[in-house]
């Protein structure tokens, strides 16, 4: 588990850092902010989510998992819709650092799963 947080650490601050240095507008970096707080919250609940269930059967593994990925997208969804409704932020810049926060939390939550997964086996 730390090694996968020390991997969210590094791959999201290193970004998120040089786009906030790198960009002088204010509504730029505003959503830079915020889709990278959207994309990270989601990725520390999908973690936790893995981590709860990892210890059950097959069966109950599946089933708490992907109802928690549901949730998680139904979330996420949720809340770009509130933000891009009542957060005055650029749309385009925020939809682009959400999308490319979200591609590289994915790969570190399926490294992370496939690493658990094979230690378990």
């Amino acid at each position: 588990m730390r090694k996968v947080l020390k991997e969210l650490l590094i791959f999201n601050l290193l970004p998120f850092i040089t786009g906030i240095f790198i960009v002088s507008d204010y509504s730029i970096r505003k959503s830079i902010f915020w889709g990278w707080s959207v994309v990270f919250i989601s990725i520390g609940v999908g973690l936790l989510t893995f981590y709860l269930a990892k210890n059950k059967e097959n069966k109950s593994f599946l089933k708490f998992y992907l109802s928690g990925m549901i949730v998680r997208l139904f979330l996420l969804l949720l809340t770009i819709f509130f933000i891009l409704k009542f957060i005055g932020i650029n749309p385009i810049s925020f939809l682009f650092s959400l999308f490319i926060f979200y591609i590289i939390n994915q790969i570190i939550e399926l490294r992370f799963i496939i690493r658990s997964l094979t230690k378990h086996v």
